[in-house]
């Protein structure tokens, strides 16, 4: 059940980014520089989020759980270095990275 949360997470963020990428890379940080930029970002935070989430939950295995959960942990782990090299904005970066990780876990009781 935890898991299927994390699946539907993601594939709500990822419909924010498909539809709303204006406003997901104001969240995020990002200006996309025309329509190829804001296509990138419908691509990257829709509909790749779209197809994890989706096929966590269509093929419902542990092993597509704990991979989609591994990429949610990676880029968790990213945002402590981040804040460091690149003087990422503290409060920001440090709330993306307990989203991402939370998403991770839930994800991650699907491989149990």
């Amino acid at each position: 059940m935890l898991a299927m949360i994390g699946a539907l997470l993601t594939i709500t963020l990822g419909l924010l980014g498909a539809l709303a990428p204006r406003r997901v890379s104001k969240v995020v940080g990002i200006e996309p520089i025309g329509g190829l930029g804001v296509s990138e970002v419908r691509a990257t935070y829709g509909g790749v989020f779209i197809a994890m989430g989706g096929t966590c939950l269509m093929v419902n295995s542990s092993q597509v759980y704990i991979v989609v959960a591994a990429a949610w942990l990676g880029a968790a782990a990213m945002r402590i270095p981040s804040l460091i090299v690149d003087r990422g904005s503290y409060p920001k970066a440090f709330f993306g990275g307990v989203i991402e990780s939370t998403i991770a876990l839930l994800l991650a009781t699907g491989a149990a």
